[in-house]
């Protein structure tokens, strides 16, 4: 018989894909009745599963619409032979019991093929999103568990950006097929995230205007393009840092004529006070010569 420890309906629909992992293989590779009978895992009347599974890796939210994120499952072997035929079962159900399989992308690693192949997941009456991992034409035989060993597998998770937001707990069950049966070997702990909006991208800056003018064509300042004092200082803050002597050496000529017609302007005013005053004082000799001969 096998353990019991999971909730009723999730259990009725593993063992449901249990046996159809056996309906899904062609009939050409089902088993003559010369072949050996199919190794069993495990003590069938035990009360301890025989595979302990564990989820680790995953992280504690995912984006609608994101990356998908990559965790693990370990598949260990507590008994003494081996277990081959390993399909563990993903089970994924939300609080809103609104997730559905299209809004769900769920990968596993096949190392043997070096490739990922994906799950696909069924909706039970329960709300649950259930599926088989190598339940597709992929030829996948199964994992096999050394006695007292490990096999990791690794899983992909991805939401779509349809999918419902809220918190969702992941399962994963191991089931062995054993020909047109399968039976029910380990369960793993459970797996809780949350499913959340897409971080919002920032907004690219739009391009330029090609036949408008560049930022380096418009002055800034408090008086804009119009121009006004904020012109003037970018004009004179250019003209400082240009290096240009030319309008130096232009000032300094200027200043040169305008200090040498001061000059001129004042010799020329001294030269015709000078003329003045000889003019003033000639007829005073003049009469003062007069006067005198007079005398005489």
């Amino acid at each position: 018989m096998c353990p019991t420890r999971a909730p009723r309906p999730v259990r009725r629909f593993l063992l449901a894909c249990a046996a159809l992992l056996a309906c899904a293989t062609p009939a050409a590779a089902a088993p003559s009745p010369a072949d050996p009978p199919s190794q069993r895992c495990g003590d069938p009347v035990g009360s301890e599963f025989p595979i302990t599974s564990r989820l680790s890796g995953g992280p504690g939210a995912y984006e609608r619409g994101g990356t998908p994120h990559t965790w693990r499952l370990e598949l260990h072997n507590d008994t003494d032979g081996e277990c081959r035929s390993i399909h563990p079962v993903a089970v994924l159900a939300d609080k809103r019991r609104a997730l559905q399989p299209g809004h769900v992308h769920l990968d596993f690693y096949d190392q043997s093929g070096s490739r990922w192949l994906p799950v696909r997941l069924e909706h039970t009456d329960e709300a649950e999103n259930v599926g088989v991992l190598g339940d597709t034409p992929s030829g996948f035989p199964g994992f096999a568990v050394p006695p007292h060993g490990f096999v990791t597998v690794q899983l992909r998770l991805g939401f779509t950006a349809g999918a419902p937001e809220g918190a969702v707990t992941a399962n994963v069950t191991a089931v062995q097929k054993r020909g047109a049966d399968g039976a029910w070997v380990g369960e793993s702990d459970d797996y809780t995230f949350a499913v959340g909006p897409a971080r919002a991208t920032p907004a690219s800056s739009s391009p330029s205007d090609p036949s408008g003018p560049s930022a380096a064509d418009v002055p800034s300042g408090p008086y804009g393009p119009s121009g006004g004092p904020a012109d003037a200082a970018a004009a004179s803050s250019a003209l400082a840092d240009s290096g240009d002597e030319r309008p130096v050496l232009a000032m300094g000529l200027v200043a040169w004529a305008l200090l040498a017609a001061g000059a001129a302007l004042l010799i020329g005013a001294r030269l015709a006070r000078g003329r003045l005053l000889e003019a003033a004082e000639a007829p005073a000799e003049d009469d003062e010569e007069r006067h005198t001969g007079t005398e005489r």
